[in-house]
């Protein structure tokens, strides 16, 4: 093979696995709503804890309180990047709004290392399978969904949330309930 053959197949190597990171990551540029999901009621899911020894987490469980939920997976590079913001969040508002990342599809050991370097330190809830894939009409990582006390979805940003898109959703969170 020539040296230009072989220059070709690197190049379209590389071009595709560029294109299969956007699509995975749901394109790593600006996070858009979910179309039509705000208004409807979250679908309820019991999920084992990522934490070793604790016990299962429920979207039943947090009634009466606004969650954010975010789901996250370690091979996902924008949820690296957005942790430290839902982090912040969390030790900010969190005694207003209920945080709880989702893991998907990952070595359950993997997501713990993640969370420990990531410094998250609010609830993970572990879906090796993605079993709420379909139910939350996930179409990229990392996808955040923004639920009211009454447990209807106020908006879904697929892709990394901004700091400004937080504190808009957790401001609306926040407001419902006053």
């Amino acid at each position: 093979m020539s040296s230009r053959a072989v220059v070709a197949v690197i190049v379209t190597v590389l071009l595709g696995a560029v294109v299969a990171a956007v699509l995975l990551t749901g394109g790593g540029g600006t996070p858009t709503a979910k179309p039509g999901a705000p208004g409807r009621q979250a679908p309820a899911f019991n999920l084992p804890n990522l934490a070793d020894g604790k016990d299962s987490i429920s979207l039943a469980s947090f009634k009466g309180k606004p969650v954010l939920v975010n789901f996250w997976a370690t091979w996902c590079t924008p949820c690296v990047k957005e942790m430290p913001l839902l982090e912040a969040a969390y030790r900010k508002s969190g005694s207003k709004v209920a945080f709880l990342g989702v893991d998907r599809e990952d070595f359950r050991p993997d997501a713990q290392t993640f969370l420990k370097r990531t410094g998250v330190t609010y609830p993970s809830a572990y879906d090796r399978d993605g079993s709420l894939d379909e139910a939350y009409r996930l179409r990229g990582m990392p996808t955040s969904v923004f639920i009211d006390a009454s447990g209807r979805i106020v908006d879904q940003v697929t892709g990394p949330v901004t700091e400004s898109q937080l504190d808009d959703g957790l401001k609306a969170l926040t407001a419902a309930g006053a």
